[in-house]
């Protein structure tokens, strides 16, 4: 196994140093950076990064394309790699032994950036299956309760896990209805401060999880500051194997179980798993489904924490094939008066 090169470790670790303190990047997004590098060192077989040119540039973009890689995640490794030798032909000792323009070899042809950009139709739950699962869900312990809670809160709110994994008990204002996500204490994407209330999706949904709300409060004394939904507390069992024994008044470190809780919930109500952010889409089809307004719509996306509705219809809003073809079919003309009139308001009260 090839070694990896410790000069080229040296000036990475300043790099990754960059994008956080200077560049203001998520761990996340290093993380993804780092790993977009590393495919580059383990096709040239780790050697020295002044040793960049045009051949291994195309070498390595055919390397890539014969890796059997969506073609989002190609052009996202290649922009990563860019970016860094760009900062990298800046760096002393590296300005006379990288050619800027060999860098430009690593752009993929046009064709290949639409494909890579191209909306997606992604699948996603519909509010029907949702309620199927949370059917099936039983109720008895407090792990059941807090895992029913979970999913049904997930789907009156399209809350992003990393952000639910991070909530608070005090982060819920009961008297309106809102979710508090103040980045300083939520985990929250681009570290924004979303305020989301409670979509009016399913009444059933809002009733578990205000009663899981006074469930920890006063069956389980929680406090304000302590977690929305803990983590499990493990135990052992007669085997001494370790069995879930209750809750902790601790956050998770990671959203992998709260996505394990939901893959084992849809598969209990045979049904394909899905992720919380597939929730997200459900609740975006929703909007659509509603037919709302259009200074409704702006709401419902900036509850989702959108600062655009551009980008709730264009990151989730794309109809599938099904619902394209009804909306065409069905269109015979209408009075776009009162449409215009609406859009003409929002514009004015954002100016």
């Amino acid at each position: 196994m090839t070694k990896r090169n410790p000069d080229n470790e040296r000036i990475k670790l300043r790099y990754f140093e960059f994008l956080k303190q200077a560049d203001g990047k998520s761990e996340a997004t290093i993380r993804q950076v780092e790993k977009a590098i590393l495919r580059f060192e383990e096709f040239t077989r780790f050697a020295d990064l002044k040793t960049f040119n045009q051949k291994q540039a195309n070498g390595f973009k055919d390397h890539m394309a014969g890796q059997k890689l969506a073609p989002a995640t190609i052009l996202t490794a290649l922009n990563n790699l860019k970016r860094f030798l760009f900062w990298l032909c800046l760096q002393p000792g590296f300005k006379t032994a990288i050619n800027r323009t060999d860098i430009e070899y690593l752009n993929l042809p046009e064709k290949d950036i639409r494909a890579a950009t191209a909306a997606t139709d992604r699948p996603h739950p519909s509010l029907q299956m949702i309620k199927n699962v949370v059917e099936h869900m039983p109720n008895k312990t407090a792990i059941e309760k807090r895992n029913r809670a979970l999913i049904a809160f997930t789907a009156i709110t399209g809350i992003r896990d990393g952000a639910l994994i991070s909530l608070k008990l005090k982060h819920f204002d009961r008297a309106r209805m809102l979710i508090l996500q103040n980045p300083l204490e939520v985990s929250t994407k681009f570290s924004k401060r979303i305020d989301t209330f409670l979509f009016p999706l399913n009444e059933q949904f809002e009733r578990i999880f205000l009663d899981w709300v006074d469930y920890l409060k006063k069956h389980k004394f929680f406090a304000d500051h302590e977690p929305l939904f803990p983590k499990t507390v493990l135990g052992h069992d007669d085997n001494d194997c370790f069995t879930p024994a209750g809750l902790s008044r601790q956050h998770w470190a990671n959203a992998s179980p709260v996505r394990a809780i939901f893959k084992t919930a849809f598969a209990n109500a045979g049904l394909p798993a899905f992720t919380p952010h597939g929730f997200r889409h459900m609740i975006v089809a929703e909007m659509y489904a509603r037919n709302l307004s259009v200074v409704q719509f702006k709401a419902w996306s900036q509850n989702l924490g959108h600062e655009g509705a551009m980008t709730t219809l264009t990151s989730y809003g794309k109809l599938s094939l099904h619902e394209q073809g009804e909306l065409v079919r069905q269109f015979r003309g209408q009075n776009r008066d009162d449409l215009v009139e609406e859009i003409r308001k929002l514009v004015n009260k954002n100016q």
